[in-house]
């Protein structure tokens, strides 16, 4: 009976999600997804949780539960977009946090520290080539004399930035990242 309880605890805790609520790691055993705790209203943010279950057995933990700051990069009440690093140690996800673009943290699987990494929303893990592991981030930026884009750039998973997306910065970044990485034969997700 408890075991029957348990099961069923465990299938109503992990919903069917989204793409961009859900990721399998690269080695297939964990799936990171996001739960909506509290759902936002019109005078509360929300906040969300970051769990990963058990492919095999279905058993899930709370690895990182969503926090308030005052401080924008800091803000990590409701997210999304989970992202698995190479090696399956870290879940990136993308913070809601200024009202044009997001923030990436990094959240580590053992002990589920968070860090914060770079503005922007996260567009995906670079799976091969010389800057396997690297990551493309969208950011909202604003021309000198008015405008606005929303170009692609590298990022080494301790935020410094390699180079922006050639051409990125004339579209909607998505495009431009896309021929790039098909040009050079990698891939990310």
């Amino acid at each position: 009976m408890l075991r029957a309880l348990m099961i069923a605890t465990v299938l109503v805790a992990t919903p069917a999600l989204a793409d961009d609520k859900s990721a399998v790691s690269p080695d297939g055993h964990w799936r990171a997804w996001i739960k909506t705790d509290r759902p936002p209203t019109a005078s509360d943010d929300g906040q969300d949780s970051l769990w990963l279950t058990d492919v095999r057995t279905g058993a899930s933990r709370l690895l990182f539960r969503g926090k308030a700051s005052q401080k924008p990069e800091r803000n990590l009440v409701t997210f999304d977009s989970p992202r698995w690093s190479l090696d399956g140690g870290f879940v990136y996800i993308d913070a809601d946090v200024w009202a044009t673009s997001s923030a990436v943290h990094q959240i580590n699987v053992r002990t589920g520290a968070e860090r914060y990494v770079v503005d922007g929303g996260l567009a995906g893990v670079i799976r091969n080539g010389p800057y396997r592991g690297y990551l493309l981030v969208n950011q909202h930026r604003y021309w000198p004399k008015g405008g606005s884009y929303n170009p692609v750039s590298l990022y080494r998973p301790d935020g410094k930035k390699i180079l922006m997306i050639p051409g990125s910065d004339k579209d909607d970044g998505d495009p431009s990242m896309t021929d790039w990485l098909k040009a050079k034969g990698w891939t990310a997700s």
